[in-house]
């Protein structure tokens, strides 16, 4: 009877050290490190430590227009188009991405890890801790997305008006 609960009890711990062990890659946990979680009242001492960094808003349309950050892209955060825009952002720069609250840019975070992206920032807090802390929106036009070209060498932007090179991404 002791030797039958001796084994159970050595077949649970091996399930147990089995099932939270996972198997990934040196690749995929470098990737993984990168992916942060800051909040978004840190942004401004965040864009002076990444210039170069990205801001996107990964609201609803109505949500955009209603206020967004000054310098702020716009990715909708519609499925059928989103995976797409996400796919061509440049993997020099890092990400930093935004909603009203965390939820959604935490999807698209996600998203971006995923895709291999190696610098990106989730902005938790989003536009309510924003507004909460009576800091200032925008409602300027988004600012384009570039695309590199298959050479490297030029950039043009995304535009969803062919010859516009207007800076919102459906």
């Amino acid at each position: 009877m002791k030797s039958n609960l001796t084994f159970i009890l050595a077949a649970m711990a091996l399930l147990i050290t089995t099932c939270t062990t996972t198997n990934s890659s040196p690749e995929d946990s470098a990737t993984k490190s990168r992916v942060q979680d800051i909040s978004i009242l840190k942004l401004d001492s965040l864009q002076a430590a990444l210039p170069r960094a990205i801001l996107i808003d990964v609201r609803s349309d109505e949500e955009w227009a209603a206020g967004h950050l000054q310098g702020a892209s716009y990715i909708s955060f519609d499925w059928n188009n989103r995976l797409d825009s996400l796919k061509i952002l440049p993997q020099n720069q890092p990400i930093l991405i935004y909603c009203e609250a965390g939820g959604r840019s935490g999807v698209v975070t996600e998203e971006l890890r995923i895709l291999g992206h190696p610098n990106v920032v989730n902005l938790i807090g989003g536009m309510e801790m924003w507004a909460e802390n009576d800091l200032p929106v925008a409602f300027h036009s988004p600012i384009p997305l570039l695309q590199y070209d298959t050479a490297g060498s030029s950039r043009k932007p995304i535009s969803d008006t062919p010859g516009r090179g207007v800076s919102r991404i459906p």
